[in-house]
């Protein structure tokens, strides 16, 4: 299952509230708000993301 690269949160494909391709990669996000967040600067939020530590 897909993760929101900006709050983490598991989001399923089908129940997506928004999605974003970025490098000709599908984002998935819980809300468009995330979204919007990853859409203003998706490499920092992805770098961010990578250094997120699983809880």
């Amino acid at each position: 299952m897909p993760k929101d690269p900006v709050c983490g949160m598991d989001v399923a494909e089908e129940e997506a509230a928004a999605t974003s391709v970025y490098n000709g990669t599908i984002y998935y996000f819980c809300a468009v708000g995330c979204k919007e967040k990853f859409d203003a600067d998706p490499a920092a939020i992805l770098k961010s993301a990578r250094r997120r530590v699983p809880m």
